[in-house]
């Protein structure tokens, strides 16, 4: 049997071992990079800071691929703004891209504009996580008025390389 003094240092050792932080996963930055094709190696290739849906206003990705011969798979991760993992599956979402082709991805319906795929998930701001099989490929992102066509307003949004974004001049 345990003397008193060593059981109590052994409880205070497992309370103190079971409250230490431990590393969560923070969205863009940390969450696992989903598998888009099986088999094959999906790169973060752009972060995207300010994505909404909310009050009639959605945010779009238009993306193109920069490839000569080969077909990529592209698609979109959203995080909720409070951090976490995604709110929408890349892989479900994710849709073949033809060299030199364009595709549309939303947050919602948007009012004289095509969307190839809709990010459906639970949040109302957030950030964007584009990925891709292939690092040739370009892409911007905007907030877009729903429900006007054409719309009433836009907004730029800033995309910047994988969680490298450099400071304006």
């Amino acid at each position: 049997m345990q003397s008193l003094p060593r059981m109590s240092m052994s409880l205070a050792l497992a309370v103190v071992l079971g409250a230490a932080p431990t590393a969560a996963r923070a969205g863009v930055a940390d969450s696992p990079v989903p598998e888009l094709l099986p088999g094959q190696k999906t790169h973060h290739v752009y972060s995207v800071p300010g994505v909404t849906q909310s009050l009639g206003v959605v945010t779009m990705f238009s993306c193109t691929s920069l490839e000569k011969t080969a077909t990529m798979q592209v698609g979109v991760e959203i995080f909720p703004n409070a951090g976490g993992p995604p709110a929408n599956s890349a892989a479900a979402t994710s849709l073949s891209l033809a060299p030199g082709a364009t595709v549309n991805f939303s947050t919602g319906a948007a009012a004289g504009f095509s969307v190839d795929a809709a990010l459906i998930g639970a949040f109302v701001r957030g950030s964007a996580r584009i990925l891709a099989t292939s690092k040739k490929l370009m892409c911007t992102a905007f907030l877009a008025d729903a429900g006007n066509a054409p719309p009433s307003s836009m907004a730029q949004l800033t995309i910047i390389s994988k969680t490298k974004q450099k400071a304006a001049n």
